[in-house]
């Protein structure tokens, strides 16, 4: 397998990148290829078979060593931030901490770079037509100090260190090198000596006195120098969570998740009340049908039913006696129909059982629904009540009992 390194600049250089220095590192850790291209032609150096790597700026992603006592992966994970937050000068949400493999000596190695600079590193890649793989700092793939020495890369102003005595790695400038190599030399550590990679004249004069100094030439050659490193694999890749590849629809599911199980919680708990509800409705249906069909056969037996409200209004208007045969509801509604024809009102339901007739009807006024009610009660020689009366625009809408003990 082989890795696409592309060196990245810092995030708000300013205006448009320049040519990146790239190269194809195979599995042994050697260099097979390289050069520098603009943001347009990187698409076209990438191989098939290769994984991109995007090498980011070491000043802008920080390395941190944490002890944490806790064994189980899990746990570590959970506690990584608030162990860091002292040493973090941003709040926790600006920031993207990356844990890292577990040392020997317990501790935990924690990348962590701001939300901001990944964009941008992220943007660059888009702008390139490059999905990375990974994402590291190029302090993290400094090879390992030796004789437990402090190692320096310096060129031009930028410095890269790496102190086998505390496992520090970081990048400087360097107008603050002098600064830093002075707090290491009041250090127990510092009487191990340190190996220079650079010009000569860049190290302070006062460090030879102080420690032992070993000279080796360095070209500034980055991508060569951190290729070794690359015939493992990489650890405290930040491309996590959701700068993962899918990692952003990920992070929008991980939010979403609650309210969209909610929601169809919510939306099977309506379709099953839709369904009870229908079911009701089909069983209520069922049940009037064959009331109606009881109520039909004891009306008017004999008769072959095809629309029971047209055939009830036709034998009330007909006013004629009830057919040889029929019930008694049949016969008290014989009874009833002239003087409910008389009084020019307009069936609207019939209900009846074995000893009373219950019918709802519009009629003109107050006064004309007791008259009716007058008028039944004499001309049928039973009681007769009225169970509801509404008043409205058009007239008057009542129940009447005929029989059953009304009066």
């Amino acid at each position: 397998m082989n890795w696409f390194v592309l060196s990245l600049p810092e995030p708000d250089a300013g205006g448009p990148p320049p040519a990146l220095a790239w190269a194809r590192v195979n599995g042994a850790g050697a260099i097979v290829a390289r050069g520098r291209s603009v943001l347009p032609e990187i698409r076209t150096r990438v191989g098939s078979a290769d994984r991109v790597l995007a090498l980011v700026p070491g000043e802008r992603v920080l390395l941190h060593l944490v002890a944490i006592p806790a064994r189980a992966r899990a746990a570590q994970l959970q506690a990584l931030p608030f162990a860091l937050e002292e040493r973090l000068s941003e709040d926790l949400e600006a920031l993207h901490i990356v844990a890292g493999p577990r040392r020997p000596d317990g501790r935990l190695l924690a990348a962590v770079a701001a939300h901001r600079d990944l964009e941008a590193w992220l943007g660059t890649l888009r702008e390139a037509g490059v999905s990375a793989h990974a994402l590291l700092p190029d302090t993290l793939l400094l090879p390992e100090a030796a004789e437990g020495r402090l190692r320096i890369w310096c060129q031009d102003e930028r410095c890269l260190l790496a102190d086998a005595g505390s496992g520090e790695r970081l990048a400087v400038s360097g107008d603050l090198l002098p600064w830093w190599l002075n707090r290491w030399l009041d250090e127990p550590a510092a009487q191990a000596g340190i190996e220079w990679f650079g010009p000569a004249d860049r190290l302070p004069a006062t460090v030879h006195e102080r420690t032992e100094v070993r000279f080796h030439h360095w070209d500034g050659d980055l991508l060569g120098l951190v290729a070794p490193a690359l015939r493992r694999r990489p650890p405290a890749n930040l491309l996590t969570e959701r700068y993962a590849p899918g990692g952003a629809r990920r992070a929008l599911w991980a939010q979403w998740r609650v309210p969209a199980g909610i929601a169809a919680a919510l939306a099977v708990l309506w379709t099953a009340s839709l369904w009870v509800e229908v079911y009701q409705l089909e069983n209520e249906a069922r049940r009037i049908d064959q009331a109606i069909a009881e109520l039909f056969e004891e009306t008017l037996p004999g008769t072959r039913m095809v629309d029971p409200p047209a055939q009830f209004r036709q034998a009330l208007e007909a006013g004629a006696a009830a057919p040889a045969g029929s019930g008694p509801v049949a016969e008290r509604l014989a009874a009833a129909a002239p003087i409910l024809v008389a009084a020019g009102g307009e069936m609207r339901q019939l209900r009846a059982d074995a000893d009373r007739l219950e019918l709802e009807l519009d009629l003109a006024s107050i006064a004309a629904l007791d008259e009716l009610r007058n008028r039944l009660r004499e001309g049928l020689g039973t009681g007769v009540r009225i169970l509801a009366a509404e008043s409205g625009e058009e007239g008057v809408r009542a129940r009447l009992q005929i029989g059953g003990g009304g009066s």
